[in-house]
């Protein structure tokens, strides 16, 4: 017994005296700062790929935001339980540090994430594509405020999101083959609130308009404009983003 107990002992010290085995996890975060990160590759240099009937995959992939910030978006891409992708977007600081984290849901679409400054207060905002149809594509923007810190202030759909001179967004989007639509929104700090939306629809046959009509629908900030429904639609249809896209259907 004696023999089998100083065997045991040795064995012990041995153990105690060995280096811990190599683990795979990552190190856990010291002092709020995030462990070394995986690099990603830039946002703008990879595409979605197409898996037929399962949608797109997209890669993991990071930005920098172009407003001399020095933040870093890194967008993550998961299965989610009910078929869709559960999208996880980190912002993070200099020195690897994560300031804020959000998460969408993501349908289908070959969109990736865009970093740009759509209201025009000189900070870069990050626009999540969440689904795309045939051709318009619904977002969910993250506007950057003071702090930094990013807040979610809208979903709208379209191709394109731009702020006008007048000052407001103007989202442009396809109802159909000859049939167009610019929807126009005003921007709290906090939120993209729906003022109206110009139809432009092309007259004529397919692939031979001979003019357009352009009409404008109240989506509840109309009353807001000070305008009754005829100076609106002398208004908003001379908008420049109404103009060009009145243009571009005419032959």
């Amino acid at each position: 017994m004696k023999l089998r107990f100083a065997i045991s002992a040795a064995v012990l010290a041995l153990a105690a005296c060995s280096p811990a085995p190599a683990s795979d996890e990552p190190a856990a975060p010291a002092g709020g700062a995030s462990a070394k990160r995986v690099a990603l590759p830039d946002c703008e240099t990879v595409e979605a790929q197409d898996q037929g009937a399962d949608g797109w995959k997209h890669p993991d992939c990071r930005a920098l935001l172009p407003d001399g910030s020095g933040l870093v978006v890194e967008a993550r891409y998961a299965p989610a339980e009910d078929e869709s992708t559960e999208v996880t977007v980190q912002v993070v600081q200099t020195g690897d540090k994560t300031i804020q984290e959000f998460k969408e849901r993501m349908g289908n679409t070959f969109n990736g994430p865009n970093v740009k400054d759509f209201d025009g207060d000189g900070k870069a905002d990050v626009l999540l594509p969440l689904e795309t149809g045939n051709v318009n594509t619904s977002w969910a923007v993250y506007r950057q405020m003071e702090g930094p810190i990013f807040v979610r202030v809208g979903e709208p759909s379209g191709v394109s999101v731009v702020k006008t001179e007048t000052g407001y967004i103007a989202v442009q989007g396809r109802s159909s083959a000859a049939d167009y639509y610019v929807s126009f929104y005003s921007l709290t700090p906090t939120e993209l609130k729906p003022v109206l939306t110009v139809e432009v629809s092309g007259k004529g046959e397919p692939g031979k308009v001979i003019g357009v009509d352009c009409i404008v629908t109240d989506d509840g900030g109309l009353a807001e404009t000070g305008l009754a429904e005829a100076a609106a639609e002398a208004k908003f249809c001379a908008e420049p983003t109404v103009v060009g896209l009145i243009k571009d259907m005419m032959p």
